[in-house]
């Protein structure tokens, strides 16, 4: 088991320091924090950095280490036991457009998810 301490990356003091014990192997979370992690795993994914990107979680997020990462590294300073697994964002650019009531496209931007 691993215990973690890590920061918020914002000022905000509504986000509070994530205190949690993680055991990779069992797939669990104690702790302080560990609801909040638990409750997110429970989503299909989430936002990681350079926003807008997407990291799409695995069958068992709580036993993965990308997964951990992307999850506690979405708000707070990643501890150097998870740094080196945060996921990338994928390369490939997709266009978005925005389209006017009529179907025209009214604004275009290209995006990394």
């Amino acid at each position: 088991m691993i215990a973690f301490t890590c920061k918020p990356l914002s000022a905000n003091p509504l986000i509070e320091p994530l205190v949690f014990e993680w055991d990779e192997h069992a797939g669990t979370v104690t702790g302080l924090s560990a609801e909040l992690i638990r409750q997110a795993a429970a989503d299909p994914g989430v936002p990681v950095h350079p926003l807008p990107a997407w990291h799409a979680f695995s069958a068992e997020p709580l036993k993965n280490r990308a997964d951990l990462a992307a999850i506690v590294g979405y708000l707070h300073q990643l501890p150097a036991e998870l740094a080196t697994a945060y996921p990338a964002p994928l390369d490939e650019l997709v266009t978005v457009e925005v389209l006017d009531a009529d179907g025209k496209v009214v604004e275009s931007s290209d995006v990394v998810y």
